[in-house]
């Protein structure tokens, strides 16, 4: 099974936390600190032009704040207090700091014989004292062994754990770099990270060492016959990350390095909300050691700033790409606001709401957001999570017992009849947070499409206790975990919300997250006063041509008081509000001095929990190069052509049946919404082109 992020750390807040955390003042980072790694000057090092004292004076002559050491190159050290504390001065006389001690050639702690195991512990823990000795707080380890990668998971988390308790005792953390073999697939090592949280370990994300499998067998040697995608590994290990290793080969004419994107790996940073140091790590052989330095530190220092997004040009862009659409008749009317970095950097609107009665889109224009209710449901159960009420690999039976006798479609025919099994394992509780529960919604299987239909489960009058009973009496489409199947889990997460907390889901979402943000106008039923302000729904047929629906038909839910309030489906909204909701979002899940959701919650949130084994994902590469999280699909990749949806990696998002959408993107700090109410959903490249209308031309990025 995997596991994922700041699982462990975020137990321990949920059965801590009991009251709500104010908002810290936001102020502009003065930018990150640099370390020198000594592997740059591996050469003279190893040639004996270098040594370590040299070493260290030589990056407190450039300027650096700090520098890594690697026990390489003081192999027979570990125990000799003179030069271990001769070292120390060498550093306080150069005015750097120790950041990290990176040790190699210390043994396998993933080895699948028990006693070479014991052997590799001892010799760390000899390093241990030394990186104590030299006052250092952090000590970089491989995750080497052999056997399976599954099998060398467990050597290492048990060789890890001892390893760190006692590292942990001096003050020490110990991170794990992704550094050859099976560590440098991103997956594997953050499911590792992430098994050993409870003893404070983390990683040390490297801009290169991806190869996690070379034609010959070996760590290193070999032509490369399986890579990592660099940057969706640096999505999985900096939420672990306690080091970052920026690394270079190469150079263009430019400056740039021709094989990494480093403006797409500062986003991923930013977005992290990484702190510490980043290391500087010049690898390549063409330049002088520290001319390669200068030039690594030169490319971070210009991709570290945060650019600014929606200029004027970018505004100009927005206006004219929505206009256009509403020109060209494909939709009736359109609204967006975007937020850069706590401001308000863009509002527009366009076209009509009502087309018949000539209303035009306006800012305070109500529509129903459809699927952008699930977001809002996954907050309100992550709240219930944090208070301790459950865990997310939770049987679901555990708290809504109806679903504890599940069964799972083999066959069937269409007269109802159908051939089921016993499930490999309970739904889980996060199974229903990213639509890997097995519950069908659409297509073609014989018997248990019927069994659906009859059911009738998201008919209005039917409670969502009523949903759930219907529900758990049909079987699973697939075994839970195996596929991403969107549809009814955001609904049975409503549920789930109604038993734990006592009260009925609508109630509960209105004084713990829509009341306390100010979001007045985020409602299921809306009052006849406010309905002037409802957008009509538009059908646009295949030929083009755009049909109003009757308002009775299309506000059928939103203007009569019906039992059922589902959490996939039913919100509407405005702009302001949903926009208040997704600003929330972006600063950690506080906004205005209201707590919504602790930092580490909305972190684990937006971190992909789909592991790579799950490859049937029924529509979701449509949107882009992502995974999904808790309700929200999380961008993993950037673009591979221009045909993509934009955007940034590390930003969450999801959209609406009629063809709405928002997204947060953490490493600008921004938030976007865009309001239609068009069906089908989006035939016509809508959010495509307003995507590009915001972030400007597609720009190709190197992933070698």
């Amino acid at each position: 099974m995997r596991y994922f992020p700041l699982l462990s750390v975020l137990l321990l807040l949920a059965c801590a936390r009991t009251e709500p955390v104010a908002e810290a003042p936001r102020a502009e980072p003065a930018g990150p600190r640099y370390s020198l790694g000594q592997w740059s000057f591996h050469r003279p090092l190893f040639a004996g032009e270098m040594d370590n004292f040299e070493f260290v004076t030589t990056a407190g002559e450039m300027g650096f704040a700090g520098v890594e050491l690697v026990n390489q190159f003081f192999r027979d050290e570990a125990d000799n207090p003179d030069f271990l504390d001769s070292l120390r001065r060498a550093a306080e006389t150069a005015d750097v700091e120790l950041t990290m001690l990176l040790i190699d050639g210390a043994g396998n702690l993933g080895a699948s014989d028990p006693d070479e195991r014991d052997r590799a512990v001892a010799q760390h823990l000899q390093w241990v004292e030394a990186t104590a000795r030299l006052g250092i707080p952090a000590m970089r380890i491989n995750a080497h062994g052999d056997g399976s990668p599954a099998e060398i998971m467990d050597a290492a988390e048990s060789a890890i754990r001892r390893l760190a308790r006692a590292a942990n005792e001096r003050g020490i953390q110990v991170l794990i770099e992704n550094h050859g073999g099976i560590s440098s697939n991103g997956e594997w090592l953050a499911d590792l990270v992430a098994r050993l949280r409870d003893v404070n370990v983390g990683t040390v994300a490297d801009f290169d060492n991806w190869c996690y499998q070379r034609s010959d067998g070996s760590m290193y040697g070999g032509e490369c016959s399986a890579r990592y995608d660099r940057y969706a590994g640096m999505m999985e290990l900096m939420p672990y990350a306690g080091g970052v290793s920026v690394k270079a080969f190469n150079f263009d004419a430019d400056g740039d390095e021709p094989d990494m994107n480093f403006d797409v790996l500062f986003d991923i940073i930013r977005g992290s909300g990484f702190d510490g140091f980043l290391g500087i790590e010049y690898e390549g052989d063409s330049l002088d050691p520290r001319e390669g330095v200068e030039k690594t530190r030169a490319l971070a220092e210009r991709s570290w700033p945060r650019k600014q997004v929606v200029t004027a040009t970018a505004r100009e862009r927005i206006d004219s790409t929505l206009r256009g659409f509403v020109d060209a008749g494909d939709i009736a009317g359109a609204s967006a606001l975007v937020y850069e970095k706590g401001e308000e950097v863009y509002s527009g609107a366009f076209g009509d709401a009502d087309r018949e009665k000539g209303t035009p889109m306006a800012r305070n224009t109500i529509v129903q957001v459809y699927s952008m209710t699930k977001p809002i449901t996954g907050v309100a159960l992550m709240q219930l999570w944090e208070a301790g009420k459950f865990k997310l690999d939770d049987p679901l039976a555990d708290y809504l017992p109806e679903f504890g006798d599940v069964q799972v479609y083999v066959s069937g025919t269409s007269d109802g009849s159908m051939q089921t099994e016993a499930p490999d394992r309970p739904i889980t509780v996060r199974d229903i947070t990213r639509h890997t529960a097995g519950f069908y919604n659409g297509g073609d299987s014989p018997g248990l499409q019927q069994a659906y239909e009859a059911a009738d489960l998201r008919g209005y009058k039917n409670t969502l206790s009523d949903l759930g009973e219907k529900l758990s009496d049909l079987p699973l489409l697939f075994q839970p975990g195996t596929q991403w199947h969107y549809g009814l889990s955001v609904d049975v997460q409503a549920l789930l919300v109604e038993r734990l907390s006592g009260q009925p889901f609508d109630a509960y979402v209105r004084e713990h997250i829509l009341d306390p943000l100010g979001m007045d106008d985020t409602r299921y039923f809306v009052p006849e006063a406010d309905r002037s302000r409802m957008s009509s729904a538009y059908n646009r047929a295949a030929d083009g041509v755009l049909t109003q629906l009757p308002d009775a038909e299309a506000h059928d839910f939103n203007i009569n008081r019906q039992p059922l309030t589902p959490g996939g489906f039913g919100l509407t909204s405005t702009l302001d509000d949903y926009m208040t909701f997704a600003r929330m979002l972006v600063n950690g899940g506080t906004l205005n001095g209201t707590t919504i959701l602790q930092p580490e919650t909305v972190r684990l949130m937006r971190t992909n929990h789909l592991a790579d084994e799950v490859t049937e994902r029924l529509w979701l590469p449509s949107k882009g190069q992502v995974g999904f999280g808790i309700d929200f699909a999380v961008r993993m990749r950037p673009p591979a052509n221009a045909e993509e949806n934009p955007g940034t990696v590390g930003e969450f998002f999801w959209d609406g049946a009629s063809s709405t959408l928002f997204w947060v993107d953490p490493a600008n700090e921004l938030t976007a919404v865009l309001f239609v109410q068009l069906f089908p959903y989006d035939q016509i490249g809508l959010h495509h082109d307003f995507r590009r209308a915001v972030y400007g031309p597609f720009r190709p990025v190197a992933s070698k």
